[in-house]
C-alpha cells in the first residue's frame, strides 16, 4: 500500500490509540490532534507530530486544518461523534484543501447518532427494539413511563449533540425506578428542546458485533465477549475476549446496516437472554473503545478503512483469532 499522510482525531481516546499504531506499523505518516496537552494516542512511537486543539469548535478545526495542509495531510480520521460532526459541518473546505474526510456524509451519520432514528430503522427492517417513547414534555414522559412500566432507561437523544455553534453533551444513560427518579433523569437528559429517549427494561447481556462498510455491504466483521465491564450497569469493557460471530447477532445486525447504507466503522449493540430474539440497543457509527483487539486478533479495522477511503476494493480477510484477551487497567 502507498504510504499515507493521515491525522488521527480525538488523540485522548484508546481508539485513536489503536489507530496510530496500526497506521504507522504499516508504514504511514500519522498526526494526532486533541483537545490534551499530551493525548494518549501522542504517545506512540508511530506519530510523527501532535497538535493542541484549543476546544470542540469550528474555529478551533479551521486552524487544525492549517497545520494538517502545513504537512501535508491526505486523510484525516475522526474517532468520535463529536470530530466526526465537526469535520462534517466542514466538509467543503477540507475537500477543497485535498483531505479526504475519513466519515459519512451529515445525513448517514444521523441515522447511528440520532437513537431514536436509529430505533426506527431498524424496527422497519425487522430487527427488534425496545418498547420506547420520545416524549415532549415531562407530562408525556410520566405517561410514557407509567405505560412501559418501571424500571425504565432514560437516554439522551444524541450523545453529543450540535446547536448554536456548541455542543450540548448527554449524560449517558440512567436508570428510573419511580416518578421521582424518572423527572430527574429527564430534566438531566435534555438537550435543549429535545428530550430523552426513555426505553423499557430489557434483560439479557450486552453484546455486539463490529464490522467495516461499504456503503451498507458489511466487508469485515469481528466479535468479543465481555468478561469484565468499567461499570456493571453499562459501560465499555475492561477486560475482553474475542470470539467467533454469533449469526443470530449477524444476520440482524447486516439487516440494519444494509438498511441505512452503512459506510464505515460501526459497533451494533444488541441484549441478549441467549432464547429470545437479540433486542437492539444502539449504533455506534465510529470506531470503538476496545478497537486494539481487533487489530490484535487479525482484523486491521484502520487500515481496511484507510484502503476503502482511498477507492480500493477490498476482498474480505482472512478468518480471525478467537480466544485473544485483552485487558485496559
Amino acid at each position: 500500500m502507498t504510504p499515507t499522510r493521515v491525522l488521527v482525531l480525538e488523540g485522548g481516546t484508546t481508539q485513536a490509540l489503536a489507530c496510530v499504531r496500526a497506521l504507522g506499523r504499516a508504514g504511514h505518516t500519522v498526526f494526532v490532534a486533541g483537545i490534551e496537552r499530551r493525548p494518549l494516542a501522542a504517545w506512540s512511537r508511530y506519530c510523527s507530530d501532535r497538535y493542541r486543539l484549543a476546544d470542540d469548535t469550528l474555529p478551533a478545526f479551521a486552524a487544525l486544518r492549517g497545520w494538517a495542509v502545513e504537512r501535508g495531510v491526505q486523510i484525516v480520521l475522526p474517532q468520535g461523534e463529536r470530530s466526526c460532526i465537526l469535520s462534517n459541518l466542514q466538509r467543503a473546505d477540507w475537500e477543497a484543501q485535498g483531505i479526504t474526510v475519513g466519515c459519512g456524509p451529515a445525513d448517514l451519520l444521523l441515522r447511528a447518532f440520532d437513537k431514536p432514528r436509529t430505533l426506527e430503522l431498524a424496527e422497519a427492517c425487522g430487527v427488534r427494539v425496545p418498547p420506547r417513547h420520545v416524549p415532549i414534555s415531562l407530562a408525556d414522559g410520566r405517561t410514557a413511563a407509567e405505560e412501559l412500566g418501571y424500571p425504565v432507561v432514560v437516554k439522551p437523544r444524541f450523545s453529543h449533540f450540535w446547536e448554536h455553534g456548541r455542543f450540548i453533551s448527554g449524560t449517558g444513560s440512567r436508570y428510573a425506578h419511580d416518578a421521582a427518579e424518572l423527572e430527574a433523569s429527564l430534566r438531566a437528559g435534555r438537550q435543549a428542546a429535545l428530550w430523552p429517549l426513555i426505553q423499557g427494561f430489557v434483560s439479557g447481556t450486552g453484546k455486539g458485533v463490529f464490522a467495516l462498510c461499504d456503503h451498507g455491504t458489511p466487508v469485515a466483521w469481528f466479535a468479543h465477549e465481555r468478561l469484565r465491564d468499567v461499570r456493571p450497569s453499562g459501560s465499555g469493557s475492561s477486560l475482553r475476549r474475542s470470539i467467533p460471530i454469533d449469526p443470530r447477532l449477524q444476520e440482524p445486525a447486516a439487516r440494519l446496516l444494509a438498511s441505512m447504507g452503512w459506510h464505515g466503522p460501526v459497533m451494533v449493540e444488541f441484549r441478549d437472554d441467549g432464547t429470545s430474539e437479540p433486542c437492539l440497543i444502539e449504533v455506534n457509527g465510529r470506531f470503538w473503545g476496545s478497537l486494539e483487539l481487533a487489530v490484535a486478533s487479525g482484523v486491521d479495522f484502520p487500515n481496511l478503512w484507510l484502503r476503502l477511503l482511498r477507492g480500493e476494493r477490498l476482498e474480505p480477510p482472512p478468518r480471525y483469532k478467537t480466544g485473544v484477551t485483552q485487558r485496559w487497567v
